[in-house]
């Protein structure tokens, strides 16, 4: 008789990334992640987070991102994301946007518009 196995967690990057977590009927909270794959996360959390529990999260510029806390120790949670993530989208600040190059905006800092 074969026992199932789980698949192998994919490799983990150590990161200094920051993402607002939403529980179920809770607030948000800014949290740090320590280390990030496409499958998930380990972030830093204050008892909040329980196993089984799925939670939202906005990362870097991923707004949508849905997760299940896989394990949860004192200080460190370990989440699964739902979907796969991009993680260079993941690792860009939250709130950034690409600059705009044309119109009026693109040159609303030049010194010799004043």
């Amino acid at each position: 008789m074969t026992i199932p196995t789980e698949p192998p967690r994919e490799k983990r990057n150590s990161v200094i990334v920051r993402a607002l977590i939403t529980p179920p009927g809770g607030a948000s909270s800014e949290r740090r992640v320590r280390n990030l794959s496409r499958s998930g996360a380990c972030v830093d959390h204050d008892g909040e987070l329980t196993a089984g529990m799925r939670i939202g999260l906005v990362m870097g510029r991923i707004t949508d991102l849905v997760g299940e806390v896989v394990w949860a120790k004192e200080r460190l949670a370990g989440i699964r994301f739902e979907e796969p993530v991009d993680l260079d989208e993941a690792r860009q600040p939250r709130g950034t946007t690409a600059p705009a190059k044309a119109g009026w905006i693109a040159s609303i800092n030049d010194a010799y518009r004043r």
